[in-house]
């Protein structure tokens, strides 16, 4: 399912046009966004959790055989909660 179908389906089971379904996501991953900018975590029980973990500097040898510094950085994870796993489990 792509974007434009996830939002016709939302905005079916809402009642309301696709526009303003379209608004309401970008809403919420903008205010995902900025929750884990300010907190690193957001946990949605049941959903799951976005936490930000930094990865270490390294070097890393590329399939040439250079070895090139890859610095440290801020990452994204999410962690599945037990309610959507179940419901990817058992699919209809």
């Amino acid at each position: 399912m792509n974007k434009q179908e996830f939002l016709a389906k939302l905005s079916k089971k809402k009642g309301s046009t696709i526009t303003e379904a379209d608004k309401w996501l970008k809403s919420v991953f903008e205010t995902i966004g900025e929750a884990i900018q300010e907190t690193d975590e957001l946990r949605f029980i049941g959903f799951g959790t976005f936490k930000v973990t930094v990865s270490k500097a390294r070097d890393v040898k590329t399939p040439k055989g250079e070895i090139v510094h890859v610095p440290a950085k801020r990452v994204v994870r999410f962690a599945v909660g037990s309610e959507l796993k179940s419901k990817a489990e058992s699919k209809k």
